[in-house]
């Protein structure tokens, strides 16, 4: 039998970031220090509202765009903010990496150009890929003499620019200032930002920024509840925008019909009552985390700081791939950092693991840093 696959779905490969958790399986004692949710539980109240749904029989196709109360409460979050989204202009999904996916075939032709924040997640470069798009890089560390180097820059032309703040895999946030200049490179070239916020309530030091709050009109706004409420398997996510995009939500909305449809039901009740369910202490916890994981590594390498998320970036002294095998052997589990930048000598290591666990896996990789040097 002749099997035929399209060719560009020859540019996707399985995750690297699953393989490392195929590869825990095989372990006997893993200290996973690669994880990328949060390792406390969906609050209680969240799956009390889930069960509710199921059990009222909330379990039909809600509309298109999300259960209208969602998109209220949603729109009521960035008003406090200052950011005029209305509930109109809010579409809710199975996740940030679905609405990504519809974002890019609804915003891109084969050939146009995206601008990426780098070190990113590795879905972006994936889908660009799968796009067939031309990509160019913005360094995370950015300033306005690199931007103004870009506008010198022959070719540079993008459609968008694409970046999470915080950051996956380095926990850094974008200032105001940093993404008041993504919004200079919007107007030259008239293109749109893309401000992936899935980690914002991951924001240890109160220095957040929402990408609207300083450019309203050209920016699309990605959140959910996977990583602020543990809710990573129940599938919510959300986009905003402002008026003058709500034609982009629209096609984004009717490529959803025909796909995705919408994000599971009882999801979507759940994620109205985790609104108003923060979680402080959870928070306050990962900040003693990261606290203890940036006095180990201070001093034995470099890194950006992470302002938020629960990820920190280290540099290596070797090529991650052969830092990653030697750690597997001593039962550690992190991530290469070659899927999130082209600088291949750095991993990401994840801190939302047990206290015991961390500082085990932190021990080893500490021991393995010193090793190489």
């Amino acid at each position: 039998m002749n099997i035929r696959t399209s060719d560009r779905i020859q540019k996707i490969d399985s995750s690297e970031i699953r393989k490392i958790f195929d590869m825990a399986g095989k372990l006997k004692n893993p200290k996973n220090l690669s994880i990328g949710q949060p390792d406390f539980p969906v609050p209680q109240v969240v799956k009390d509202a889930m069960i509710k749904a199921i059990v009222d029989d909330k379990n039909s196709y809600t509309p298109t765009q999300g259960i209208l109360p969602l998109r209220e409460k949603l729109s009521e979050m960035w008003q406090k903010d200052g950011i005029d989204i209305k509930p109109e202009n809010v579409l809710v999904s199975a996740g940030v990496a679905s609405l990504l996916y519809l974002l890019f075939d609804v915003l891109f032709n084969p050939g146009d150009q995206i601008a990426i924040v780098e070190p990113y997640f590795l879905v972006y470069e994936s889908l660009a890929g799968f796009h067939d798009l031309e990509k160019t890089y913005i360094p995370e560390d950015f300033n306005e003499e690199f931007v103004e180097s870009l506008f010198k820059r022959p070719g540079f032309n993008p459609r968008v620019i694409l970046f999470s703040t915080p950051s996956n895999p380095t926990g850094r946030i974008l200032s105001k200032e940093q993404i008041g200049l993504l919004g200079r490179i919007a107007e030259k070239y008239d293109s749109l930002l893309i401000s992936d916020e899935i980690y914002s309530a991951f924001d240890y030091d109160g220095k957040f920024c929402p990408g609207a709050s300083v450019i309203p009109d050209r920016t699309i706004t990605l959140g959910g509840f996977s990583k602020s409420h543990a809710m990573t398997g129940l599938r919510v996510g959300y986009m905003g925008v402002g008026e003058k995009l709500s034609s982009i939500l629209q096609k984004v909305s009717a490529l959803q019909q025909y796909s995705i449809v919408c994000s599971p039901a009882p999801a979507q009740w759940a994620a109205l009552v985790a609104l108003d369910h923060p979680l402080t202490t959870e928070i306050a916890q990962y900040k003693k985390r990261r606290d203890r994981v940036v006095e180990l590594l201070r001093g034995k390498t470099t890194f950006p700081y992470p302002e938020g998320a629960f990820y920190v970036f280290p540099d290596i002294p070797v090529d991650s791939r052969d830092f990653i095998k030697k750690a597997i052997e001593a039962e550690l589990l992190i991530v290469p950092g070659y899927i999130f930048t082209k600088n291949p000598k750095t991993v990401r290591i994840s801190f939302a693991q047990r206290e015991d666990i961390l500082e085990e896996g932190m021990g080893i990789f500490l021991h393995l840093l010193e090793k190489f040097k």
